[in-house]
């Protein structure tokens, strides 16, 4: 299917109002996407307030901020993508208040170390200790504690899918669903869309190779399950799943293949290709009406998994 007219426009209007990078510092491609974010409208989300908090964790402190819808909801642990590198609670504050309007679910969205300041694991470790901190305090921000999820985009998404290895790995906290969204799980670049969609729209691969390059590096790192979860020998026992992928995405095969993979270890998944969309539509609703669409499915999702 052609790139989504709507999508279209939006790249146009990008390459107009910004260019091309004038450099690959991690701070230059911080601020572009700060700034993209404020081209983008926060969707109304009646009955959701919203609170920034401190998350103590051992050795440091992060931030979070938390979305609730009121009642006693089920708790989703939400990781911003970026590519590990770019990224905060306000690229993605969009996103969460509509995840949390339309689920019912609450959403924390949470400000992990990223690199290359801090690189692999540190973002992995700080994906997990969140969860088990706000396992261990959803009373007080007024969540049901049996009910937990992890999800995110891309970056964060690989976050969700390693948080989850690691509690099967150590077994808690229960954890109940995975939304994952265009979910990095693997470095292969010999993957068909990371060729066929290896100049974009949106997404390169080159853009890809540079995150990992910030991320991990090139070395054998890249091989561990919790830098590439679609190598870790099994993935029995992991919570079911909802994997959204985008048909125009460098990433799409992976994520697929890890969808699959879930699937054939006796996994509830379900796995979606969003016809004509490119890698970050899911931060796009407010420019694109079938994002939206996509949107939607997957709150529903998230809301039925969790009710």
């Amino acid at each position: 299917m052609p790139l989504d007219p709507q999508l279209a426009a939006w790249f146009d209007r990008l390459n107009r109002e910004f260019g091309p990078l004038p450099d690959l510092a991690p701070a230059t491609r911080r601020k572009r996407y700060e700034d993209i974010t404020t081209l983008l409208p926060v969707p109304a989300a009646p009955g959701v307030t919203v609170r920034d908090f401190d998350l103590p964790l051992a050795g440091r402190t992060l931030e979070a901020r938390l979305y609730h819808p009121g009642g006693t909801p089920a708790l989703m642990a939400f990781y911003h993508g970026g590519g590990w590198v770019v990224g905060s609670l306000n690229t993605h504050h969009g996103m969460c208040m509509k995840l949390a309007a339309q689920s019912g679910v609450a959403i924390v969205s949470i400000d992990y170390r990223m690199a290359p300041e801090h690189p692999y694991p540190a973002p992995c470790d700080d994906a997990y200790d969140a969860l088990v901190w706000l396992a261990e305090h959803a009373r007080e921000l007024g969540c049901d504690p049996r009910k937990l999820a992890v999800g995110g985009d891309s970056a964060g998404a690989h976050l969700s899918t390693v948080t989850a290895l690691t509690v099967r790995e150590r077994g808690g906290p229960s954890l109940a669903y995975q939304l994952l969204i265009y979910p990095v799980v693997e470095a292969d670049v010999t993957r068909p869309s990371r060729i066929e969609f290896a100049n974009g729209p949106g997404l390169t691969s080159a853009d890809m190779e540079w995150f990992w390059g910030r991320f991990i590096g090139t070395g054998a790192d890249r091989l561990d399950y919790r830098a590439s979860p679609a190598l870790a020998a099994s993935l029995t026992g992991l919570p079911a799943a909802y994997v959204l992928v985008a048909e125009l995405d460098p990433l799409r095969d992976e994520g697929e293949h890890y969808g699959a993979r879930l699937a054939e270890a006796g996994v509830a998944a379900k796995v979606v290709r969003a016809l004509g969309m490119t890698h970050g539509f899911a931060r796009l609703p407010p420019v694109c009406d079938a994002a939206g669409r996509y949107m939607d499915a997957a709150a529903a999702a998230l809301k039925e998994a969790l009710a």
